[in-house]
C-alpha cells in the first residue's frame, strides 16, 4: 500500500465521528396558559440524547436535578417561580457530552422556543476539526515522503 494514501484514509476517518459527540437541545414552551417547557436534546448526527440528566443549575447554587430524557430525548418540566435569565439549563450526557442552555428570562417571561447552539457555532468547530485534520494529514504525508526519500 502506498504510504502516501494512508494520511488520506485518516483524514476521512478522522472528521466522521466529530460530529456526533455534539449535543444541540432546544426548550419549548407548551402553551402560554401553562408554564411546562419540553426539552428537546439531539446529538450532531440526529440521534436523540436519550437518557440525559437535567439539570437546573442556579449562579452561585446547588444544582436542581429536573429529570431525565426520554428515549426521544424529551424531558417535560416545569421551572421553578424563582428561576431568572442568570440560571442554566445542563443537559448531561456523560463525559463530552454536555449542552448549555441560557434562560432568555425571568420563568413566566420566557420565549417561546430557544436553542442552545449559537449562529455559525457547529460551523466554526466543525470547520476547525476538518483543518486540523487536514494539518495532521498533510504532517503525516511530509513525513511518509521524507521516509521514502531516504530509501
Amino acid at each position: 500500500m502506498n504510504l502516501r494514501v494512508i494520511p488520506a484514509l485518516l483524514l476521512l476517518a478522522s472528521a466522521a465521528p466529530a460530529h456526533s459527540h455534539a449535543i444541540e437541545s432546544s426548550l419549548e414552551r407548551l402553551s402560554s396558559l401553562t408554564d411546562q417547557l419540553v426539552l428537546d436534546s439531539r446529538f450532531g448526527n440526529g440521534e436523540p440524547a436519550d437518557d440525559a440528566v437535567v439539570r437546573l443549575v442556579p449562579p452561585n447554587g446547588e444544582p436542581i436535578e429536573l429529570g431525565r430524557t426520554d428515549a426521544s430525548g424529551q424531558l417535560r418540566f416545569q421551572l421553578p417561580s424563582n428561576a431568572t435569565s442568570a440560571w442554566e439549563l445542563q443537559v448531561d450526557r456523560g463525559p463530552g457530552h454536555r449542552d448549555y442552555l441560557e434562560l432568555p428570562g425571568a420563568a413566566p417571561a420566557l420565549s417561546t422556543r430557544f436553542n442552545s447552539a449559537r449562529p455559525g457555532q457547529g460551523t466554526r468547530t466543525g470547520l476547525a476539526l476538518l483543518g486540523l485534520s487536514a494539518a495532521a494529514g498533510a504532517l503525516g504525508g511530509a513525513l511518509s515522503w521524507c521516509r521514502g526519500g531516504r530509501r
